[in-house]
């Protein structure tokens, strides 16, 4: 019986039953003697030997496929390519940095104040040990014990070749030999001369010196120059060296206190200390963020213009988690940055990421970059077991790992931590729901109100904010606005002037920095003698929990969280009388 040769066989077909039925007849004409295809018959066998081939090739056609496109992509050295190739530059490894104060050992600094240099080395004295560089110079001054000085964790490592000669040749690319390298840090240098960090080379011309940078999926960063038209390439036998340091990326948010070794020339003579955790460490941008962010970069074109714009030109910067955006007056736009690993922003951190934003705004906008503030909350709750055998001690300590995990900073997004019915539900779901039966709260609902004389005079616009000094804590301080003139007004604290005056519709700070408000707009008169008064507390920080919901300390507990938020008060006005 003869047998009609089948059409060509296409492998990459999906259509099981028609290219099994195509393979039988292919089968059935190249090898007659075969006429069974059960699954004892020799025939069965080459079917089965065919389609697993084919079966195979067709999947690893697919992952091809996939692996092509950036949003189905799920090998890192795709994705990272992919990335850069349409304009987005993933974020690299971040160093934890920290404010750190460096002080004599004894006494005060001479006439000419006592220099610090950059770059002095403090290491940490727990185990295992890791070190810190001052990042700026920065000097005692003359009849001061300490001064406050930035710090980054980190090594230094100088005058690394990576060519001894350039071949001259375009689009020139080196790998610096250490991984985890954070990228602010790196400078290049060709045959002695810095070169200008740019992120890519459309605006580059054939002659700036510029280079980029970029990582590999191990977290090794490559120098990458020009090709001559865009962007000038390294001449023939230039030497290119570069300095960076070398990080532990998220492993050096060192707690706060532990970083106090000093090291090197200046070590006899001075000690230091870090009264904050170090924070902004963090590992490379993860796949996941890269097919995240990669569209709002674009869509942002580097620049900034709405909140979201800068909310997300400040979070795709290395070593912040997350930023909160909050117009202002004007054109003035307030943006809170929560490092990688929580905490407190550090200085430097801050002035990094301003300065990004100041690189990328509108001619006239006013960005201005924050840490966000802690606010201790003082949870105080009854719990009602099934168990009563169970230790209160036990039943305490799971209660409070419990919060701290649903208090994780991770967890938070800016006008929605957490509500009491929340912590409920986490407490009674405890050991599967066997342990609490309920939890009643000691917390009421308030807000902090601000007594004024005059109903009809101008009261506060917006919201009090918290200073830069805010972190060192508020206490249960009374804060009192004394009209003096039409225009002026003075500022007490617990009795205490204040050492300036503030004017109408202008943004006032206290002294130290601690409360910064602005009273009535620019056209508002004032009468002397009104007053304002209202009260702070180192304990809620009046902190926003939910629209309708605000946490207030009813008596005491000694479960203290920590949470952080843009530190501000919701303030609503009430006569004196």
């Amino acid at each position: 019986m003869s047998v009609n040769q089948p059409q060509r066989l296409s492998y990459t077909r999906r259509d099981l039953l028609t290219y099994h039925d195509d393979v039988t007849r292919l089968l059935k004409y190249f090898i007659p003697r075969i006429t069974d295809l059960s699954e004892m018959n020799e025939g069965r066998l080459y079917l089965t030997l065919i389609e697993a081939m084919v079966d195979n090739a067709n999947f690893s056609i697919d992952q091809v496929a996939l692996e092509v496109w950036f949003q189905t992509a799920s090998q890192r050295k795709n994705i990272l390519r992919a990335s850069y190739l349409i304009g987005y530059p993933p974020s690299p490894v971040s160093a934890a940095s920290v404010d750190m104060t460096v002080s004599l050992i004894s006494g005060v600094a001479g006439v000419g104040g006592y220099p610090i240099p950059i770059y002095s080395r403090i290491q940490t004295v727990t185990s295992p040990t890791y070190e810190f560089i001052t990042m700026e110079s920065v000097t005692i001054l003359e009849g001061s014990s300490s001064v406050d000085v930035p710090a980054a964790q980190g090594v230094r490592v100088t005058n690394e070749v990576l060519s001894s000669s350039s071949d001259g040749t375009p689009d020139q690319r080196y790998k610096i030999s250490s991984a985890k390298t954070p990228h602010i840090y790196i400078e290049v240098y060709v045959s002695g001369v810095r070169w200008d960090f740019v992120e890519d080379f459309a605006d580059s011309l054939e002659e700036d010196v510029s280079y980029t940078l970029q990582f590999d999926e191990d977290d090794y960063t490559y120098v990458l120059f020009g090709d001559g038209v865009f962007g000038k390439n390294p001449p023939l036998g230039s030497v290119i060296t570069v300095n960076y340091v070398r990080t532990l990326a998220d492993q050096g948010n060192a707690s706060a206190g532990a970083i106090a070794k000093v090291i090197g020339s200046i070590a006899s003579d001075v000690t230091a200390t870090n009264t904050y955790a170090a924070s902004g460490g963090g590992v490379s941008e993860t796949n996941d963020s890269i097919k995240r962010n990669a569209p709002a970069h674009r869509r942002t074109f580097e620049r900034v213009v709405t909140r979201f714009d800068y909310q997300a030109a400040a979070t795709q910067y290395p070593g912040v988690y997350k930023a909160f955006a909050n117009p202002n007056e004007g054109a003035r736009t307030d943006i809170y940055l929560l490092p990688e690993g929580g905490g407190i922003a550090s200085s430097l951190l801050i002035s990094q990421v301003q300065s990004q934003l100041d690189s990328m705004k509108l001619e006239g906008a006013l960005p201005f970059a924050f840490a966000l503030s802690p606010a201790n909350v003082f949870i105080s709750v009854n719990i009602v077991t099934f168990n009563n055998r169970q230790q209160k001690s036990s039943i305490k300590s799971k209660v409070r790992q419990a919060t701290l995990d649903n208090l994780d900073y991770t967890k938070l997004t800016r006008g929605r931590g957490f509500t009491i019915s929340d912590l409920s539900g986490v407490y009674e779901s405890l050991d599967d729901g066997k342990l609490v039966d309920y939890a009643d709260f000691a917390i009421l609902t308030r807000i902090p109100r601000m007594l004024q004389t005059n109903l009809s005079a101008p009261t506060l616009v917006g919201r009090a904010k918290f200073g830069t000094n805010a972190q060192l804590g508020l206490g249960y301080d009374t804060y009192l606005i004394t009209a003096i003139s039409t225009t002026q007004f003075a500022v007490s604290k617990n009795g205490i002037p204040q050492t300036t005056s503030g004017t109408v519709g202008i943004e006032y700070t206290t002294d130290n920095s601690e409360i910064q408000f602005t009273l009535g707009a620019s056209t508002d008169i004032l009468t002397a003698g009104d007053t304002w008064r209202f009260k702070t507390s180192k304990y809620t920080d009046n902190m926003v929990i939910d629209p309708d919901e605000y946490m207030y300390l009813e008596k005491s507990s000694d479960l203290v969280i920590s949470v952080f938020y843009p530190g501000e008060y919701d303030i609503t006005t009430k006569s004196a009388a």
